[in-house]
Formats: structure tokens, C-alpha cells, sequence
């Protein structure tokens, strides 16, 4: 897609940090592309920090259309201790599925339009992201230096994952203790918050019993959904490691989704 340079200043609102719980509402079409559509408003998380994005609809005047992934691009990176690799601002697209392309051509900008998400996917990611920082944090309890060696993470509907850079591979005893200690901390069951660091939107921070993790995406506000964490690990090749979590008991819950008309 070319974009003019004052495109870049554009920013699309994002809804699913103002309540994650909204399941469609309307806005209008900013742009479109040849395999994606721009909305003023999404209620739409795009791929990022590791979380899949969301599937969903859009409801034109003359028709539906389906998207099959969202992303953001034009973001300009957060300069707040901590958070590497953010970015603030930034245009959404909702990428349409390949057998619906050809109704783009029927769209205009500035139609009016409804967005929905698919609220069982969604929640499975929420899960699955929550999940995934009780993971992290019982694994850096028990190897700090984990922190500076992480090679990446995904949060999958189904599992979430973490790479590390490792001096020694992952004893089977570390396991079972990473496994425990994640454990312990769903079954504190406390609230968990996740607030914009000095009132910068993109900027959020997960917080959980004083452990505190610099991330965006969607979260659960207690983790007593996710039942009982199971861990296992995965060889990568030298000095690469995978921690892997599973959630086969998670308890799936939409009821506090809802429909919206912001604009």
C-alpha cells in the first residue's frame, strides 16, 4: 500500500482498550486497500506482543465481508522505561478473506459500517495471554537472568509459548517447579490490572501480586478461568529453549460480552 506521508499521523482508535468486552459496534471506512480495509474505530486487536489477532466481520450497507487477521502499521515507538520493541499510534487493517476480495470494490470511504469480533476466539486469546504471563513469571522466579534472554513468545488460542537463550537446558525438576509456581500464583487468584502507564494508551502494564509486566493485548481481570497451568519444555537446538503452557481444564466465558454503537 503507498501512503502518503501525513497517512502516517493518522491513528486509528482502538475500542478493545477502552472495554475488551465489546463484541461489535459501528464506525465509518477510512481507506481501502486491495487485500484490507481501514476503520476510523476497531474493536479489533491487531497482532502484537505476541498475541494473535483477532477474526471477525464487517457489515457494509450493500453487504458482509469477513477479516482473517488485523495489523498495525505506522506506529512510532513508546520512550517509557521498559517497554521495548511498542509502539504508539499507528493505522489498523482488517485483512479480508481472499474469497470476499472481490466485494471491495463496491466499498467507499466513509461508508458507514458495523465491526464484529468472534468472541470465543478472542476469549481463548485472553486466556491464553493471561496464562502465559504466570508462566513467565514463575520461570524468571526461578532464573532471573531469563529476563534479559528472551528470544520471543505467542499466544495462540489453544497454548502460549516462550523462547529463551539459555547457558543451561531445563532440568526436568525446573519444570515441574515452573509448572508449580504458576500454579500457586492462579490459585492466589487476586485481580489482575492492566492500566496505561502515564496515561499513554498503548503503553500498558500487567500487575499481579506486586510482578509487574510491561504488555499490551488482552487480559483476564482474575486467573481463576485458566484452571490448572500445565508446562513442558521444547529443545530449540544450542543454548535455545521453549516453555510451553497448557490450560486443557480453562473454562471459556463470553457472558460479559456486549454490543456497542461508539463511534
Amino acid at each position: 500500500m503507498n501512503t502518503p506521508t501525513n497517512s502516517i499521523l493518522r491513528s486509528t482508535h482502538k475500542l478493545y482498550y477502552k472495554d475488551q468486552y465489546l463484541r461489535s459496534t459501528h464506525t465509518k471506512v477510512v481507506r481501502v486497500n486491495s487485500e484490507s480495509v481501514e476503520l476510523y474505530s476497531t474493536i479489533a486487536y491487531p497482532e502484537g506482543g505476541g498475541q494473535e489477532a483477532d477474526f471477525g466481520s464487517i457489515e457494509f450497507p450493500i453487504g458482509r465481508v469477513r477479516f482473517i487477521w488485523v495489523k498495525k502499521l505506522y506506529g512510532t515507538p513508546i520512550r517509557l522505561d521498559g517497554f521495548k520493541g511498542g509502539t504508539l499510534g499507528g493505522v489498523i487493517l482488517h485483512v479480508i478473506h481472499p474469497d470476499d476480495l472481490y466485494f471491495l470494490d463496491q466499498v467507499m470511504e466513509g461508508m458507514n459500517v458495523r465491526v464484529t469480533i468472534d468472541i470465543f476466539r478472542r476469549q481463548r486469546l485472553t486466556l491464553s495471554h493471561t496464562a502465559s504471563h504466570f508462566l513467565y513469571a514463575a520461570a524468571i522466579s526461578l532464573r532471573e537472568e531469563l529476563k534479559q534472554w528472551i528470544l520471543g513468545c505467542h499466544i495462540k488460542e489453544d497454548s502460549s509459548r516462550f523462547d529463551f537463550l539459555v547457558e543451561q537446558p531445563f532440568r526436568s525438576d525446573e519444570i515441574v517447579e515452573i509448572e508449580r509456581r504458576a500454579n500457586v500464583l492462579i490459585t492466589c487468584n487476586e485481580v489482575i490490572k492492566h492500566t496505561a502507564v502515564q496515561e499513554v494508551e498503548d503503553a500498558r502494564m500487567w500487575t499481579y501480586q506486586g510482578i509487574n509486566i510491561p504488555c499490551g493485548g488482552t487480559h483476564l481481570e482474575s486467573p481463576l478461568l485458566i484452571g490448572h497451568l500445565k508446562v513442558r519444555r521444547k529443545r530449540l537446538g544450542k543454548a535455545k529453549e521453549r516453555l510451553i503452557c497448557e490450560f486443557p481444564n480453562a473454562v471459556i466465558d463470553v457472558s460479559r460480552y456486549h454490543e456497542c454503537d461508539l463511534r
